[in-house]
């Protein structure tokens, strides 16, 4: 690190320490601002240095739990047959600046504490004989349950810096009161105790201090709070938002801007600084605060600026404790299964191929299933609630080309689930080369403008909070084809016809010395030679993800598809040419 480097970090700390003392001038704000903004990579440092602050400026003392004294670890004399139980509330554990943690380590240092002393006085040597004297039962503590107050739903490309839960958290995972959570990128989606819904977008920093209240150190967030909830609040470094039946979203910045935006309801702000009057905002009101503008200033509502809010679906579903939801949701009806169809295996798969999948199996299930050509041994994931493998009335067929007996059926997204409803995914056996050919067999049953589906090719599976949104991705959405690298960088063709059968081939290659994909090429529906004229060619931009390899292929249905829509697949094929997988199967 060179001195300019530090000089720079010393002459943060000391406007940072004069911010936190209230001391800073206007010039000294400018500067701060100007230093945040120049050196993005400083944000963490500031951020972290205004963290240690409040930890250091929380009350030691308050960190030991209600109920609990250093008298109380005195032995009864009185009470000489009975257990003594020493009984610890969770009452103040929301408020703590600590939070549960630290209150048990204080119980448990003055518990060795005492049992050190007891223990010396007992067993250290002495010349004086001692009177035999009774022996009390030993004292137990009983320390006070823990108290969740959150719940996580469902991430979209979530990075964590947890110590405890790690870089990838669980759905379903519970959080105690006062659990701070840090989502350095991505989108979670959280379900409190009271009923209340959120999503924060990072990066981001929260404290989970009860059912009812969150502080938002940094970051941006958006709350559904249904009747139940009525009242939950989010306090910021400046101000709390208290809900009085509503949709709001709040934004917080490292520099001590704040923005509340009202879509729904009505909330009431309240500032922190006594000299600042309250104020109620009702819905498609916005405000903007800054350290110059402590009472506000009106801006447009903007509700596209925040991720969607967790469905109500999903919050009732998260009542039982468990998420996400253990029961199936059955199909409209039963699969039809014909043993007859299945004499031939493979018979949709032309040779010569990279890889393969026909979708026949002796089974309703594909989900581990390890049949197929070039794939890995440990078999496909599929959600068995949304996927079953079944006899068509009248295979998938496109021109010359015919699927199997079977189909892999995906249906819609149901909204009780995480928004993110991937239906298959599997490994390759080997990763494919730098130029490779694809094809699909597709069949959609219900298409509307909000409907998506998307075959992306990525280099790992990746989890189930995994978008896959920036990798090279064909399919369909706004009830369009569509070809990307990214969400900033796709292109659209003609509109789909429904319940029609459409085969999609596609080409990725790697044309520069980037060492990642540069051009995705798709056809739709083509008839003869036509290898060198796709409908749509996407180029590669910084925007996507810069893929090493491509290792793992997967089908991803989208967030507003109904569940009673239905995606038919049938035979996918890569292979070196275009030729290989656009060929019928040679009897």
């Amino acid at each position: 690190m060179n001195s300019t480097d530090n000089a720079l970090r010393n002459e943060l700390a000391q406007l940072t320490s004069r911010l936190m003392a209230d001391e800073l001038t206007t010039a000294e704000d400018a500067r701060l601002t100007e230093i945040l903004n120049a050196h993005p990579e400083l944000i963490d440092e500031y951020a972290d240095q205004l963290h240690l602050d409040q930890l250091l400026s929380t009350n030691l003392y308050a960190a030991v739990p209600d109920g609990i004294s250093l008298e109380t670890l005195e032995a009864d004399t009185e009470t000489e047959d009975a257990p003594v139980v020493v009984k610890a509330t969770a009452a103040g554990a929301a408020g703590s600046g600590f939070g549960y943690l630290t209150q048990v380590s204080v119980v448990v240092v003055l518990l060795l504490l005492v049992g050190s002393f007891v223990w010396f006085r007992e067993n250290g040597e002495t010349n004086i004989a001692e009177e035999p004297v009774a022996v009390t039962p030993k004292r137990l503590l009983e320390l006070p349950a823990v108290k969740f107050v959150g719940m996580l739903l469902d991430t979209e490309d979530a990075v964590w810096e947890d110590e405890e839960l790690g870089d990838d958290i669980t759905y379903g995972t519970r959080f105690a009161a006062g659990k701070q959570l840090w989502l350095k990128s991505g989108i979670a989606r959280i379900r409190f105790e009271s009923g209340a819904g959120v999503v924060l977008e990072g990066p981001a920093q929260i404290e989970l201090r009860s059912s009812m209240n969150a502080k938002l150190n940094y970051g941006k967030l958006a709350a559904y709070v249904p009747d139940e909830a009525h009242g939950f609040t989010v306090d910021t470094p400046k101000m709390e938002i208290v809900d009085q039946g509503t949709r709001f979203g709040t934004v917080v910045d490292p520099f001590g801007k704040a923005e509340v935006h009202v879509f729904e309801g009505e909330v009431d702000i309240k500032p922190k600084a006594q000299a600042e009057q309250p104020r109620i905002l009702k819905a498609s009101q916005a405000v903007l605060f800054t350290r110059g503008n402590t009472q506000g200033a009106d801006i447009r509502v903007t509700p596209t600026k925040f991720a969607d809010v967790p469905t109500p679906e999903q919050l009732v579903a998260a009542k039982s404790g468990n998420y996400p939801p253990l029961e199936a949701v059955p199909f409209e009806a039963e699969a039809p299964f014909n043993e007859f169809a299945l004499l031939h295996i493979n018979t949709a798969l032309p040779k010569n191929i990279l890889a393969g999948e026909a979708f026949e199996y002796r089974a309703t299930s594909l989900s581990e299933q390890t049949g197929g050509v070039g794939f890995s041994h440990e078999g496909w994931w599929a959600d068995p609630n949304f996927t079953r493998l079944m006899v068509p009335e009248q295979r998938l067929q496109w021109g010359g080309l015919e699927g199997g007996p079977m189909v892999l059926q995906s249906r819609g997204h149901h909204h009780a689930y995480p928004a993110l409803a991937h239906r298959m995914a599997r490994k390759l056996a080997e990763p494919l080369p730098e130029e490779f050919y694809f094809s699909l067999l597709v069949k959609y049953e219900g298409l509307d403008e909000d409907d998506f589906f998307g075959l992306w090719f990525d280099e790992s599976l990746g989890g189930m909070g995994t978008s896959h949104s920036r990798v090279p991705t064909v399919g369909i959405k706004e009830g369009k084809w569509f070809a990307r690298f990214s969400v900033k960088n796709e292109r659209f063709l003609e509109q789909p016809i429904n319940n029609q059968t459409n085969l999609l081939v596609g080409r990725l290659s790697f044309h520069g010395k980037t060492g990642h994909p540069d051009y995705l090429s798709l056809w739709i529906n083509p008839t003869g030679d036509r290898s060198e004229t796709p409908d749509v060619r996407v180029h590669y931009t910084f925007a996507g993800k810069c893929l090493e390899s491509i290792n793992a292929v997967g089908v991803r249905i989208g967030q507003y598809t109904e569940v009673s829509d239905s995606l038919f697949v049938d035979r996918l094929v890569i292979g070196k040419t275009f030729e290989s997988v656009t060929q019928p199967v040679e009897n």
